[in-house]
């Protein structure tokens, strides 16, 4: 395990749910490594990175700061030890393809932790929209309100650092590639909303994505709502589907041979639920026994539909519009 900030510290939790694992980890903080030494599930700690890999570890998992990525996702290649990096894979868009087309050439199993893919609700979701329960879908909006995850890591937060929003959600651009294909523009305007108590800037965004087959998603984003919201709506040529991943709801109603139906599935999990099954996922694809179900590439084009976004928001083109009055 490498980087023990509050990520890392959920990740160790999940891994002491999969039989069989123990920990090796590694910070250069040592405030950070007696955190983690307390944990049954570890065994040791260290403060040096070459030291974690001299242990011989099955296989790895970077969760430090995203400018230490590409460096240590090398010197795990290196030793072809299999490996899950945190989202984003790098700090920038170049540095991420040109890792991840280092880690390809050694053949070294890898994941990224986009860790929604492993939450029930999104995998029915999916299913569902897969197996065509509401036809062709033809409009799509998602809802993300966050500003939680700015009260439960406060340290990481306590440097300001700009377009943050884009990239730390993410997470959207890679379920939606997921269950609708590759993007391939983006629209997007932004605005610092300056009344809340910790101000990101910007910490609103809304746009429009559109996709390979045409298909079109409007999205929001904020570090705002303070109870937390993550919503996909999709309408289909058959019906329409509202998933709610943060309550882990999914109501599907379709209309068949004249008939309406309306089916409510019931995933609740609390987000451990999600972050264990990664980690039993990553110790199968290091026994071979599994193949990456977030690979390299798909780390790399989530990072490059934030970084699309954020040039659209920033270029504000939306400006340029005639004032309707």
């Amino acid at each position: 395990m490498s980087g023990l900030g509050s990520i890392g510290l959920q990740h160790i939790t999940a891994f002491a749910q999969v039989p069989g694992v123990r920990l090796v980890a590694f910070d250069p903080d040592p405030g950070r490594r007696a955190a983690a030494a307390a944990h049954p599930a570890v065994d040791r700690t260290t403060g040096e990175f070459g030291e974690l890999l001299d242990a011989g570890p099955g296989a790895l998992v970077i969760a430090g700061p995203d400018h230490v990525h590409p460096a240590q996702l090398r010197a795990a290649a290196d030793r072809r030890l299999p490996l899950l990096v945190e989202k984003p894979v790098a700090a920038t868009l170049d540095e991420a393809r040109t890792a991840a087309a280092g880690v390809a050439a050694t053949g070294t199993p890898a994941l990224v932790g986009y860790v929604l893919r492993h939450r029930l609700v999104v995998q029915r979701t999916r299913a569902a929209l897969a197996g065509g329960e509401i036809g062709e879908p033809v409009a799509v909006h998602v809802m993300l309100g966050a500003y939680g995850t700015i009260e439960a890591a406060v340290s990481r937060f306590a440097t300001k650092e700009p377009d943050r929003l884009y990239r730390d959600y993410s997470h959207e651009w890679d379920y939606l590639r997921w269950c609708f294909g590759p993007i391939a523009r983006a629209f997007a305007a932004a605005r610092t909303v300056t009344s809340v108590p910790h101000v990101e800037s910007p910490n609103c965004v809304d746009g429009l994505l559109e996709f390979a087959s045409g298909l079109r998603a409007t999205f929001h984003l904020d570090y705002l709502e303070p109870l937390g919201t993550r919503t996909v709506q999709v309408l289909g040529t058959g019906g329409t589907l509202l998933a709610d991943f943060g309550r882990g709801t999914l109501e599907v109603r379709a209309r068949a041979q004249g008939r309406d139906r309306a089916v409510r599935h019931e995933l609740p999990e609390p987000p451990a639920g999600a972050l264990a099954r990664q980690a039993a996922h990553l110790v199968a694809v290091a026994r071979g026994e599994a193949v990456p179900l977030v690979t390299l590439d798909d780390g790399v084009a989530a990072l490059a539909a934030a970084e699309a976004v954020r040039s659209a928001a920033t270029a504000e083109a939306w400006r340029d519009l005639p004032p309707l009055y």
